[in-house]
């Protein structure tokens, strides 16, 4: 994995998001894999699998996210929905929202499995810096600035948000311009 350190935004890319169940790979576990291809602007293809945990799912989290143990139950095992999330990122470059989180999550589960998880990865977050001068960059922030009606802390509906920053911060780029809220 190659952490991108330019900010030139591709045209083709795939945003992932995951949810957990708590901060750290080190006890805590994928419950969902998110992730859209985009080309040019439009989102091409989507990804989207619950994980089954070896534990229970916090309550907390489950408030936070929506997700129980009851829609895990039967998804797949973290095993299987990394080689499919695999299979349907390939080569591509990726963008995530807060990068580093996700990226300790799905490096630690490759490294574990024995995947080899090398594709460009570029972080949102920080894109966003340069183009919208916001107070915070929460993607809860930025959805809402940008007038972004979806819901919150779920991997796929996080990853179309996030593509609808970058996307806007495409047009910022190619305008030459920064934003101003």
């Amino acid at each position: 994995m190659n952490c991108k350190t330019d900010i030139y935004i591709p045209e083709k890319y795939v945003v992932f998001d995951l949810e957990t169940t708590g901060l750290s790979p080190e006890y805590a576990e994928i419950i969902e894999i998110g992730a859209v291809r985009v080309e040019n602007g439009i989102i091409k293809e989507r990804f989207q699998t619950y994980v089954n945990p070896r534990g229970r799912i916090p309550r907390q989290i489950t408030e936070l996210t929506g997700i129980s143990s009851r829609q895990t139950d039967g998804a797949p095992r973290i095993e299987d929905a990394t080689e499919r999330f695999l299979k349907f990122i390939g080569d591509d470059i990726l963008i995530a929202h807060n990068a580093p989180f996700d990226l300790r999550f799905m490096c630690t589960v490759c490294a574990i499995l024995g995947y080899r998880f090398e594709n460009d990865v570029m972080d949102s977050m920080k894109i966003a810096k340069r183009y919208i001068q916001s107070k915070s960059y929460k993607l809860e922030t930025l959805k809402n600035m940008l007038g972004i009606r979806l819901p919150s802390h779920s991997a796929i509906d996080d990853c179309v948000v996030t593509s609808r920053v970058v996307e806007y911060c495409r047009k910022k780029q190619k305008e030459g311009t920064a934003s101003v809220f």
